[in-house]
């Protein structure tokens, strides 16, 4: 996660290469020929890449590169690399993190929720005028391959929190040549690059590894000699070789003249530097800085010599540099058949933490560290709609394990007003996973029949998880026709877009994320029963993330391409019609409490539980036109 200034203070050591293959000409600098890519470093690269290319007069949400047009950098960025000749080694994914980083990603996941406190009563704000769609959002994805700096006013921009593990999805399952053709402009570079390959499959080495990419990078690069692409200066402390290096996201530019292209870096050779500053690894020097942040070069090198030349170094220091050993039993060519590879990493880590447990079960804890949605932080957070359905996949998976591995409860690290805190699941037992599977595949099925639907349409499941949204909110009765059908085909109720609107888009993609936990659970159990099976038909016709959290724009793009906007509106409003003369019922939720309450939770777990409230409908009589009903909830 890197070390604070470890890079600022190197920068006079970086060279400048050529990234190509030998075959092609470097002009006098060398080459980088061979690579093993930190798959979370370039997806937050091409993230700040495409944002700031963005067009400059756009405004949230439109300003947030979308899972899909991230998705669609990170293959151009690739693709690059398949024209310059580079060769792949690996691309590595988190699969867990150790509990050593809690305090990190706590003070991480705090961070980003000032963030998104900050951009709320920023100017740049929520106010999107219906105009503003036309608008170019940047010229063109080969943008990506050309460094620009950050507009002043994109700086806090929130990140979209999906699109980690919508590359990962992605690059294993979606961008064959195939499909590439299909996507990229005819003719350019990019269609020609990919039509010439005679086989284009990321999926291969694409890996979930079963801890940090960044160890695994760093075996990688020892064992093949290749460079590392990543934006985390961690990397530069793992033993990499002699001819390993530090290949950084950020210095990347492409140089596209009518006569030719040339694509450049700046790289880092941790054992190179270390001989020029008169030490045997970089390592004391970063556990000094980490000590001293303020200190000069000078003074740190000074230091450093003294910890670099010690017969029994301190223990402190051996503590630091135990987080940067390459373990050796280490097998890259094994992952796939010893680790699950089909998990998103946060789920991933939840598995970890069950077989894996002696490395990533944190004080006998099982934890979730939810990602910080895009919400109104004024509001309650937006995760707690679809706790329901991940409570039935933890409960589930953790059924599924042998007696003694089982936990009482899993605690989520979710935004709680203004702050980060532990939010307590308790986790079930059979009967009531049961009960609350055969509910949700009532719903379900309910969805599909009223609506005419087919269950491979995202509006489908987008009116599945509207629909649960409405029925646990007061305020129904309020809604207009109008209203709802500006929502499902723009994304927002009145003229313009605001954080209300932002709210409920959020609590859609916490309901229907939730969902794909409960998915992904489910199938990595392999124990099915006639609940689970008839669950996992329904939910493996679950969009891919680049679908599911698509955006306003693009939901406005894709309800112009197909369905209109009033046979939209008319199936979401019949299936609620048809389901508000169901009978009320109690649906009894996983144990939620208080703060005031945290340190009772670990003591007495099964104490209490708040009660779903029911949701009354009325029957209503002799009225068939549904704008009509509508406007009657």
């Amino acid at each position: 996660m890197g070390i604070l200034r470890l890079k600022y203070h190197l920068d006079p050591y970086l060279e400048r290469v050529s990234l190509q293959n030998e075959n092609r000409p470097a002009q006098g600098l060398p080459n980088v020929q061979s690579v093993v890519i930190d798959g979370p470093s370039l997806v937050y690269h091409i993230h700040h890449r495409l944002l700031s290319w963005s067009h400059p007069e756009l405004r949230y949400p439109d300003v947030q590169p979308t899972c899909d047009e991230v998705s669609h950098g990170v293959m151009t960025f690739l693709l690059n690399l398949a024209f310059l000749g580079v060769k792949i080694e690996k691309i590595c994914f988190d699969g867990a993190l150790p509990p050593s980083k809690q305090t990190t990603r706590l003070a991480r996941l705090e961070k980003s929720r000032r963030r998104l406190g900050s951009f709320r009563t920023s100017q740049l704000g929520c106010s999107l005028a219906s105009s503003m769609s036309a608008k170019v959002r940047f010229e063109s994805f080969e943008n990506i391959l050309q460094s620009r700096s950050l507009p002043p006013n994109f700086t806090l921009v929130p990140e979209n929190p999906f699109i980690v593990p919508t590359v990962y999805e992605d690059l294993r399952q979606r961008w064959t040549k195939e499909k590439i053709l299909q996507t990229v402009p005819v003719p350019s570079w990019m269609s020609m690059v990919a039509d010439r390959l005679e086989f284009v499959s990321w999926a291969d080495i694409t890996i979930m590894v079963p801890g940090e990419a960044d160890c695994y990078c760093a075996y990688v690069a020892k064992q093949t000699g290749c460079s590392i692409l990543t934006s985390d200066s961690d990397l530069l402390l793992y033993d990499i070789g002699s001819s390993g290096s530090i290949v950084f996201l950020n210095s990347i530019n492409c140089e596209r003249t009518e006569s030719e292209s040339r694509t450049t870096a700046q790289r880092l050779c941790p054992m190179t530097v270390a001989k020029q500053l008169g030490l045997s690894t970089l390592l004391p020097l970063a556990f000094e800085l980490n000590l001293r942040p303020r200190a000069g070069l000078n003074e740190l090198i000074r230091r450093s010599k003294v910890i670099d030349k010690a017969n029994d170094p301190a223990s402190d220091f051996s503590h630091f540099t135990r987080e940067y050993l390459i373990s050796p039993n280490i097998r890259i060519d094994q992952v796939e058949q010893q680790y699950p590879q089909s998990l998103d990493t946060r789920v991933s880590e939840v598995v970890s933490q069950y077989i894996l447990r002696e490395t990533y079960l944190h004080k006998r804890s099982l934890n979730m560290y939810l990602v910080m949605l895009n919400e109104d932080p004024k509001r309650q957070c937006a995760w707690m709609q679809g706790r329901l359905f991940r409570a039935m996949g933890y409960s589930f998976f953790n059924l599924t394990q042998a007696p003694h591995k089982r936990h009482d409860f899993i605690i989520e690290h979710i935004r709680r007003g203004d702050r980060i805190t532990a939010d307590l699941i308790t986790l079930k037992n059979r009967p009531w996973v049961r009960s609350e599977m055969q509910s949700l595949l009532n719903q379900l099925d309910v969805v599909r029949l009223k609506t005419g639907m087919e269950i491979d349409c995202p509006l489908y499941w987008r009116t599945f998880a509207l629909y649960t949204i409405l029925g646990t909110q007061t305020g129904i009765q309020n809604l207009k026709p109008a209203q709802l059908e500006q929502f499902l085909t723009c994304g927002y109720m009145d003229n313009m877009l605001n954080w209300e609107d932002v709210h409920t888009s959020a609590q859609m993609q916490s309901v229907l994320y939730s969902l794909r936990i409960l998915k992904q659970l489910i199938e990595i159990s392999e124990t099915p029963d006639k609940e689970t099976t008839q669950i996992c038909a329904f939910l493996a016709h679950l969009p891919s993330l680049h679908v599911l959290t698509r955006s306003t724009h693009e939901m406005r793009a894709e309800y112009a391409m197909s369905i209109s906007a009033k046979n939209v509106i008319e199936r979401s409003v019949l299936f609620l019609w048809n389901n508000s003369n169901d009978e009320a019922e109690d649906i009894e939720e996983p144990q939620m409490m208080s703060d005031n309450t945290q340190s009772q939770r670990f003591e007495d777990r099964g104490a209490t539980h708040r009660q779903r409230m029911p949701i009354k409908r009325k029957r209503r009589e002799n009225s068939y036109n549904i704008f009509e009903i509508l406007s009657q909830q």
